[in-house]
């Protein structure tokens, strides 16, 4: 997985290694055999409450936004849509373009205080969450959420199992 990062706000370079290790697997575990890359934004909570505002109505803060680039059919991921992504493909990186990712570091470690583990964990899991959302899942339902919540770990087991 190809990543771009835009660094509004700043990580350890150690947790940005991380979180790639684990971006790295995502693919493999979804079973999609084109190369993928994504676009990450760190920032403050000011503008990703900016962004949900203007892009989901929601005027407030959050940890995580994802906007995917592909519109899977329903019940679908980009595992089952290979075609879709191919759609996607930017001669410039090589990649097929899955999405954008935005983070909100202070909601980061905010969230890693609250629920009592390291930031490292909780920006790793952010990635994942978000990739997860880029390629079909989603968690509204509960259904839905138990099949996110089982990518999600396989995803992290593979490039994090040091966060397990």
């Amino acid at each position: 997985m190809t990543i771009e990062w835009i660094r509004d706000a700043e990580l350890p370079e150690e947790i940005l290694a991380q979180m790639e290790r684990a971006a790295s697997g995502a693919p493999a575990c979804e079973g999609i055999h084109v190369p993928c890359g994504i676009t990450v934004r760190l920032c403050d909570d000011e503008t990703i409450r900016k962004i949900n505002a203007e892009c989901r109505g929601i005027d407030r803060s959050t940890d995580v936004l994802s906007f995917p680039t592909v519109a899977y059919p329903a019940g679908q991921t980009a595992g089952k849509s290979e075609k879709l992504l191919k759609r996607e493909f930017d001669d410039e990186t090589g990649c097929c373009f899955l999405g954008d990712i935005i983070i909100s570091v202070p909601h980061l470690y905010a969230q890693a205080e609250e629920y009592g583990h390291s930031p490292l964990r909780e920006a790793t899991y952010l990635l994942v969450h978000g990739i997860c959302h880029l390629m079909g899942y989603d968690h509204m339902e509960e259904d839905e959420k138990a099949r996110m919540r089982k990518m999600e770990e396989r995803i992290i087991h593979k490039g994090a199992t040091d966060l397990l």
